[in-house]
């Protein structure tokens, strides 16, 4: 029967339906968000509670096995939030613990190709917006500036930006995802605004999305499907 696991959509409970699949021994899975999870009669749906041990064990394997660099690119690519990704990391993580000696340059399996594929744009991505992203300053005295890429980068661009502002007090909102990167002048966090400060940022900021990379995208999404 096939298997149909439910996670919370965070990293960790991605890797934690991960670690399910192996312990378990399963065969025909799946991987899915709540908001993509479709009843099928041929299929047992099952939640993966987040369990960062169990998180923490499957990426510390990943580590070894593809490199510190090599899962970074996967994590690239799950945060590109594109429609089916997980499944397409799960059968890359498959095929790299059926491979003796895998290396992750090699691109001749398909899974291994789109994921080099979606991290490739995340990183042009994030580089755009390293590059291009403008703060305004609010009454306040804080540099406020606003995102609104497809990918979900505040996860990534974080410790560029507290290096590169490290005197000012400041806030990156993405407008899609609703949450924002927080920098005091003394640690970074992640916070979700209440409704009315998103519509405050919104209206004195004048954004443009910063994603240069259709083009590219909507190739790979032909194969991957829409973004979630």
């Amino acid at each position: 029967m096939n298997t149909i696991l439910i996670y919370d959509e965070s990293f960790s409970g991605f890797l934690s339906a991960v670690y399910h699949v192996f312990d378990k021994g399963l065969k025909n899975v799946s991987i899915v968000k709540p908001k993509h999870y479709v009843p099928d009669m041929f299929a047992e749906g099952k939640r993966i509670e987040a369990n960062e041990e169990h998180a923490r064990r499957v990426w510390s394997s990943l580590e070894v096995k593809i490199t510190k660099h090599g899962a970074k690119e996967m994590y690239k690519a799950f945060l590109s939030e594109i429609k089916g990704t997980e499944d397409v990391l799960l059968q890359y993580i498959m095929h790299v613990y059926a491979t003796e000696s895998f290396n992750y340059t090699d691109l001749s399996n398909v899974s291994a190709l789109r994921v080099s594929q979606v991290a490739r744009m995340v990183t042009r991505e994030m580089h755009h917006i390293q590059t291009y992203l403008e703060f305004k300053t609010t009454d306040d005295d804080m540099d406020v500036a606003v995102l609104n890429s497809n990918f979900n980068m505040i996860p990534l661009i974080g410790n560029y930006f507290k290096r590169r502002y490290l005197n000012k007090k400041w806030l990156i909102y993405d407008a899609r995802r609703k949450y924002a990167l927080h920098f005091d002048m003394e640690a970074l966090s992640q916070t979700r605004l209440s409704v009315e400060k998103q519509s405050e940022i919104l209206q004195r900021s004048e954004f443009k999305s910063p994603l240069l990379y259709v083009n590219l995208q909507d190739s790979v999404q032909k194969e991957y499907g829409n973004a979630s």
